[in-house]
């Protein structure tokens, strides 16, 4: 999966945190490395709470994260990296700076510095038809491709007018498509097919679909397989050495991956999901090496493009495309010398979050093996963005929460329908409220009042429920939505 932002209660136990961090330079070098870590600030508080800052390891055992790693970028290089929990909740193996995550949707920008390298080679163009270098595949034309077409800058700004926002990956074990079985929406696929419903161009959609696209027209372009090209002419070129796209990866890389945890703390069955979808949602590696990446569209930005981008392309990377919020790969946040760039990520089991100034060089990769991670990615973020003096970036205000009943947390547990095309879970755990969307993660619910339900990452928006014979059959949104019960 995977998309940019997503957390649950279960305690994972002192011995899961027994392990002291591993780390690259020790923080009595720099002791803001521990102002890192014991000055998070929970997003939302009960009144008595509110100010009171938290440790990391803290939060981990109340979010139920079972293995997390950080690398920090400071003055143009990586100033630290550490590594947190186990790596596996059955074995307790822990995790180290040298472990693999998977990195969700933060494969998207990666995956584009392949296409952008074979624009720069002369071999694809920003802004002709897809279709002219499709060789296995192509996008199937209708009425919206009439005029307007699909093109490799649309695709990477999710403005192509693609379906498919992301992507559940498959069980070990089970039967896995091909990437034309995945275009196209046939078994064992599963997921709808990509297909074009609005005209390219017109509008800002994120669409996973679109990236499966342009893994293809990758490899139809190289004559060679995505993660053959993508290790060889860019993940290696950068620096990324612990990183690859493969599904089967090298021994030595496989023997170093965590495990998948769902939100319930269990480990996912074969402790891992496969994805074809590789540019989507594929990529393996870790928090230095996304980290080189972000060094690398920095130091690109200003000139020192090394091998595989000129600048001009580079500029484009981090520059907002067909009015949306992408660039050629990251989002794009801020505006002039506070401009940022970067990603989030969910897969099965597994988030990351990823962010780097343009023209500073400060930023942060943070990696983790559940799929309740975003709320304590923004809270370190938050504290890394104080302790580093990050300019123009915006920490949202703590919330006050209140106690959500029993009777409530009874009552509203089920799946309800969000939009027609996904569906998520209240669960309760612990006195506490959650929200579990796939291939969104999960998120902590809180009582805004007595009527009034809310959950940070989904800004101001409230819930309030609805009724029928004493039963809920659903929840209303402050916007005027309806999420209706299925189950």
């Amino acid at each position: 999966m995977q998309t940019p932002t997503r957390f649950a209660p279960f305690l994972i136990g002192a011995a899961l945190l027994a392990s002291a961090p591993a780390l690259a330079n020790d923080a009595a070098v720099d002791p803001r490395i521990r102002q890192v870590e014991s000055g998070l600030l929970p997003r939302a508080a009960l009144k008595e709470n509110l100010g009171r800052t938290a440790t990391l390891e803290q939060r981990m055992r109340e979010l139920g994260i079972p293995g997390l790693s950080i690398a920090l970028i400071d003055g143009g290089k990586i100033a630290w990296v550490r590594a947190y929990g186990v790596r596996d909740t059955v074995d307790k193996t822990p995790v180290t700076v040298d472990t693999l995550f998977q990195a969700g949707s933060i494969s998207k920008p990666i995956a584009a510095l392949g296409a952008l390298r074979l624009v720069k080679e002369g071999k694809l163009s920003l802004d002709e038809d897809v279709n002219a270098k499709l060789k296995t595949w192509r996008v199937p034309e209708n009425e919206f491709t009439k005029d307007q077409k699909v093109t490799v800058r649309r695709l990477m700004s999710h403005t192509a007018g693609l379906t498919v926002h992301g992507f559940p990956g498959y069980a070990v074990g089970t039967d896995i498509p091909t990437v034309v079985q995945v275009l196209d929406g046939q078994p064992p696929a599963n997921t709808s097919p990509v297909r074009v419903d609005v005209v390219p161009g017109s509008t800002y959609r994120y669409s996973g679909g679109g990236y499966t696209v342009m893994q293809l027209l990758i490899a139809d372009v190289a004559n060679e397989s995505f993660e053959s090209f993508m290790q060889s002419k860019v993940l290696d070129v950068i620096g990324m050495t612990s990183s690859s796209y493969s599904q089967s990866p090298s021994p030595a890389l496989a023997a170093r991956r965590a495990s998948a945890h769902r939100p319930d703390g269990a480990r996912i069955p074969g402790k891992l999901h496969i994805y074809p979808e590789m540019a989507a949602a594929g990529l393996w590696t870790t928090p230095s090496d996304l980290a080189r990446y972000v060094l690398y569209v920095q130091a690109a930005s200003r000139g020192e493009t090394g091998q595989v981008l000129t600048t001009s392309l580079v500029r484009e990377i981090v520059t907002p495309q067909n009015g949306g919020g992408h660039g050629l790969g990251p989002s794009i946040n801020g505006t002039g010398a506070f401009t940022r760039f970067g990603h989030g990520g969910v897969d099965e089991g597994f988030e990351a979050d990823m962010v780097g100034y343009v023209t500073r060089g400060q930023g942060v990769v943070i990696m983790g093996n559940a799929n309740l991670a975003q709320m304590l990615f923004q809270e370190i973020k938050g504290s890394v963005a104080r302790a580093y003096a990050w300019p123009g970036y915006e920490i949202e205000p703590q919330l006050e929460a209140q106690r959500i009943p029993a009777s409530l947390l009874e009552r509203i547990r089920g799946k309800y329908q969000l939009n027609p095309n996904t569906a998520g879970s209240f669960v309760a755990r612990d006195g506490r409220l959650f929200l579990e969307i796939s291939d969104f993660g999960a998120m902590e619910v809180f009582a805004k009042n007595s009527t009034e339900l809310f959950a940070p990452p989904m800004g101001p928006m409230t819930f309030q429920l609805v009724e029928a014979d004493g039963k809920v059959t659903g929840l209303k949104t402050s916007n005027g939505r309806e999420f209706k019960r299925i189950e």
